[in-house]
Order: structure tokens, then C-alpha cells, then sequence
């Protein structure tokens, strides 16, 4: 009998994404096997560090180790983003905003990024593993975008911390990440929910944990920034949209009180995960089994370039 192959695939999100361990913890607590994992930004690095530990409980240790003893989460750029904005918008609206008060247009136009790449390079170092993805228990992929090509790529092989790092760069915040000629950005840019990736890493049934905001509503489109934001948020939403259809069950953790850059509401944003999984617990257990017995992979295809770094 061929395996059991049922994927997970973890879309972007920043602070909301620690939601997809509390969707893991449902899935563990139900006995229910994830076989392969597609991750985006946020997405990537929870779904690579449960990879690598192969369960819940160690994942959530090492995550909580990481934000008691880490500076980075605390960073006074975060606590300005999160006070400057009372809505909790999205992160590509927020940076609009931010950059049109002035708030961090100089470091902005000086730097390649807000936060410092020592530091960016210091988090990942005490929060992901320098290991191979080859080598974690459980078949991962994280997606990365490269600014050169404007092309989506799936990271499968090599170090998992530099694939991280580079799924999760979002543009003006952290530094990308360079490999060979390519210039390697947030993944979220090319592919907010990884369901088609997870595919192609062989699952037959994916389920999708989704933590992006929708767009919020807005009248005021007297001013060029204004347009320009809400045709970017048009297009992102789109995009999320087209990339989920594909998956054979979305979970929405209810994580819009949470702002993407308050990075200390772990308990809170896992919660909403925990709670959304129970809720669709039902409808997950029908997938899986159609996991289980499902005879053929949808698509032999790969349409999206695996690379190694």
C-alpha cells in the first residue's frame, strides 16, 4: 500500500502564523499525520522548525525559548509599526502608511532594510537549526521569491536556516537573502498559500491554514499613495484567492485583533489556531481519510523550480 500523504500548507502572516502549531497540535492530538509541508514567510518558518523537531510539543518549547531570551521580538521598530496604525491592517497597507507619515521613510531610502541584517541574521541563528532540509522528519518545502527573475521558487534542500530567512524577508523590513545570482525575498510575493507546492511534493489531499487579514475596507482614494495601496491590496488578495482553490479543505484561524508585527501574542495567535482546527475538526478528519486512501497524486508536474541553497 502506497503512503499516506496528506500535506499542509501554511500561508504568510508574521506574528499571526505562530495559529498554523495550534492547527498542528489539533492535527497531532487527533492522530492525524502530516506527510509533507509547503510553507510562505511566517508560514515557512513555523512549518520548518515542526518539520525538524517532528511534533508540537518540541516546536512550541523551542518557539517559546527563542521569544523569552531573544531581543529581536521586542525591537522598537515593531512597537512603533504596531502603535502607529490603530487598525490592524496588513503588512504591505501598513508599510504604505508608515512610509507616507514618514515614520521610517529615512531608513527606508538609506538602508536595504529597517531591521539590520546582524540583527536578522542573529534571530535566525537562535531560533532555526543549521541543518539540511534534507534531513528533517518530516518532507518540507519553503517557498522564497527572487527579485531578479520575479520568479516563485520551492527551497528543498540545503540550509534550512538560509531558507528561512529567505522566505521570510519581507521587502523593507529584513534584508534578502542572496544565493548564487539570485536575490531572494519574502515568498508571499509569488505565493501566499503554497497549496499547488504541496502537490508537488507529493501529497494527494492539502489542507490549507490561511492567516492573512482580508482587505480592509476603505473609502478614501483622493490620493495617489492611497490608490496605489489599494490597487497593491486588490492584486495580493487576488492572488490568495487563485492560489487556495486547490486545496481540499481552507482553515481561517480568527487571528484580525492580532497585528502582524506584535510578535509577543504567541499564546493568543496559537490559541486561535488550536480553536479553528477543533472547530473544523470534522471536515479535517474527512480529508485525511481521503488522504489515506486516495490512489493517485493530482499533478506529477512540477511548475515551480526546486532549488537547494
Amino acid at each position: 500500500m502506497r503512503p499516506f500523504r496528506l500535506g499542509l500548507a501554511l500561508g504568510g502572516g508574521a506574528a499571526r502564523g505562530y495559529a498554523h502549531l495550534g492547527i498542528l497540535k489539533t492535527l497531532e492530538s487527533n492522530q492525524i499525520s502530516v506527510d509533507c509541508i509547503a510553507g510562505t514567510s511566517m508560514g515557512a518558518v513555523m512549518g520548518g522548525l515542526y518539520a525538524w523537531f517532528g511534533n508540537v510539543r518540541e516546536t512550541v518549547d523551542h518557539v517559546r525559548r527563542f521569544l523569552s531570551n531573544s531581543e529581536t521580538v521586542n525591537l522598537a521598530v515593531y512597537r512603533r509599526i504596531i502603535e502607529s496604525e490603530k487598525k490592524k491592517a496588513n503588512i504591505v497597507d501598513n508599510l504604505t502608511a508608515f512610509i507616507r507619515k514618514g515614520i521610517l521613510y529615512g531608513k527606508a531610502m538609506t538602508s536595504r532594510s529597517i531591521v539590520d541584517e546582524e540583527v536578522f541574521n542573529k534571530a535566525f541563528q537562535a531560533l532555526v537549526p543549521d541543518v539540511d532540509i534534507r534531513d528533517t522528519r518530516i518532507p518540507f518545502g519553503a517557498i522564497a521569491s527572487d527579485l531578479v527573475t520575479g520568479e516563485e521558487l520551492l527551497i528543498t534542500g540545503g540550509s534550512l536556516r538560509k531558507a528561512l530567512m529567505a522566505s521570510s524577508a519581507i521587502p523593507g523590513i529584513y534584508p534578502p537573502v542572496e544565493s548564487g545570482d539570485m536575490i531572494l525575498i519574502d515568498g508571499g510575493w509569488t505565493n501566499k498559500i503554497p497549496v499547488d507546492p504541496c502537490y508537488q511534493l507529493g501529497a494527494t489531499e492539502v489542507i490549507a491554514s490561511c492567516v492573512s487579514r482580508e482587505m480592509e475596507d476603505t473609502s478614501d482614494f483622493d490620493k495617489g499613495m492611497d490608490i496605489i495601496a489599494r490597487s497593491n491590496a486588490v492584486s495580493t488578495n487576488r492572488l490568495g484567492e487563485l492560489q487556495k482553490r486547490n486545496a481540499s479543505l481552507i482553515l481561517e484561524p480568527s487571528v484580525s485583533d492580532i497585528h502582524w508585527a506584535d510578535f509577543s501574542r504567541f499564546d493568543d495567535s496559537m490559541e486561535a489556531g488550536f480553536t479553528c482546527a477543533e472547530e473544523n475538526l470534522e471536515q479535517i478528519m474527512k480529508v485525511a481519510a481521503r488522504a489515506k486512501w486516495q490512489r493517485w497524486i493530482k499533478s506529477k508536474k512540477k511548475f515551480i523550480r526546486e532549488i537547494t541553497l
